[in-house]
């Protein structure tokens, strides 16, 4: 069978493989936005001191709180729209699949029905009801 939808077949893997690009993205971001964070409170609270300010939260302890819950909602959300690309893409897929099963079915039906060669209807001949010769009387007997 010849493959149809080749454009289809295009945009379902552009699809795919740009999921797969924003879900590594995702990942990478994330662990960059994690260890900014710590980097950047840590280096916040060493100028504090420097200039004497003394404060009180943030520091190393805030930028990796920080950081830990704002990496873990870039990878949920970019993880959330990395996963719906990708579906979009295996659905392309999965509407091709759909359709050339369906052109498949419709053909082997189609050569099935015309190899068949309807038998013509056979008229209901009845048959005679079976001779029974009185040759020999039978003996009933009573069983006991």
């Amino acid at each position: 069978m010849e493959q149809r939808f080749h454009a289809l077949r295009t945009i379902g893997s552009i699809f795919r493989v740009l999921g797969y690009i924003a879900l590594i993205l995702t990942i990478i971001g994330s662990l960059a936005f994690c260890g900014l964070t710590v980097v950047s409170g840590t280096l916040i609270q060493s100028a504090t001191q420097q200039f004497g300010i003394n404060s009180g939260a943030g520091g190393f302890l805030g930028g990796l709180f920080g950081g830990l819950l704002g990496g873990f909602l870039i990878l949920l959300y970019g993880g959330f729209i990395s996963l719906w690309v990708i579906a979009v893409g295996e659905l392309i897929y999965l509407l091709i699949g759909v359709e050339e099963n369906t052109r498949k079915a419709g053909y082997l039906l189609e050569t099935q029905l015309n190899k068949m060669t309807p038998a013509a209807p056979s008229a209901i001949v009845p048959r005679e009801p079976p001779v029974i010769s009185p040759s020999e009387p039978q003996e009933m007997t009573p069983s006991a």
